[in-house]
């Protein structure tokens, strides 16, 4: 089997294995203000072919394939779209989104089988003020007979001169709201048969385990299995899990770290979000993805 390789072409990253496009990052985004402008991953593909991601949907159109944003930076919203206010208020949407900002390349090349590359980042506020800075890096590489995995990084800085908090709806009082950091939103034709921690099979989103095992199907039935894990000395906060399966109109699942409680940063201090995704085709059986996280 080949190996992952990287083209770059302008601010889009494209990793091949063989002939199959495994992931295109776009590090640039002209998507409306109103969904937030924010690099992302997609499409995202299994060595078979099969589209794992969706971007942009009609129900929430400011879920990018794979993004890392948070709904709540200061006073500002940084995931898109309405702003979760109160459990009587609900959403609305109001004019406090950001952007996530390219700056510069780092890293972008392949060797020993692995795709890496990185970049330089800016969150901005509403008005353009600079809340915090980004390195963010990937690496995808090829597990053979199984299919890949992704490892990424994203290392925040507190740009500004006072304390900044990070947080989800699930501050604000909504039930099962804590969506913010790493998010991947899934095709509109992925469905969920079995979910897997590392203790069992989870019954309910915002359940804790490092890993998650989802043997899933798409609208033609094609069997896929995706594994989802925080990885170890770089999981800040919770480790839970927030999905979105039938009877949900969509298909979504969040690295919860933020699922109770937020981040709040120092001025000039740093935190680290470490995460891995694998993707392969057919029922893979969930030890043999547990030994790939």
């Amino acid at each position: 089997m080949a190996d992952a390789t990287i083209t770059r072409t302008g601010d889009t990253l494209t990793v091949s294995v063989g002939s199959t496009v495994v992931a295109e990052y776009h590090a640039t985004s002209d998507v409306e203000r109103v969904n937030t402008p924010k690099p992302f991953l997609h499409p995202l593909r299994t060595l078979g072919g099969t589209v794992v991601t969706g971007f942009a949907p009609d129900d929430h159109p400011w879920h990018h394939g794979l993004q890392f944003a948070f709904p709540r930076v200061g006073d500002h919203n940084l995931w898109g779209g309405g702003t979760y206010l109160s459990p009587d208020e609900g959403y609305r949407v109001l004019d406090d989104q950001g952007s996530i900002r390219h700056d510069t390349w780092g890293v972008v090349a392949d060797d020993d089988g692995t795709a890496r590359f990185e970049h330089e980042l800016t969150w901005l506020g509403n008005g353009g003020e600079v809340l915090l800075t980004e390195h963010r890096a990937f690496a995808l590489s090829v597990r053979h007979g199984l299919g890949w995995t992704l490892d990424t990084t994203s290392t925040l800085t507190n740009a500004t001169t006072g304390p900044l908090a990070l947080a989800t709806p699930a501050q604000r009082g909504r039930p099962d709201g804590g969506y913010g950091g790493l998010f991947l939103r899934l095709g509109e034709d992925v469905q969920a048969d079995r979910l897997i921690g590392a203790h069992g099979d989870i019954a309910s989103s915002g359940s804790e385990s490092r890993t998650l095992v989802v043997q899933a199907h798409d609208a033609a039935g094609q069997p896929l299995t995706l594994g989802l894990s925080f990885v170890e000395g770089a999981t800040p906060g919770a480790r839970k899990w927030l999905y979105r399966f039938a009877p949900e109109p969509f298909s979504a699942i969040g690295w919860a770290g933020a699922y109770d409680d937020g981040f709040e940063l120092a001025p000039g201090e740093s935190l680290t979000f470490g995460h891995r995704l694998a993707v392969m085709d057919g029922v893979v059986p969930a030890e043999a993805v547990e030994a790939l996280l």
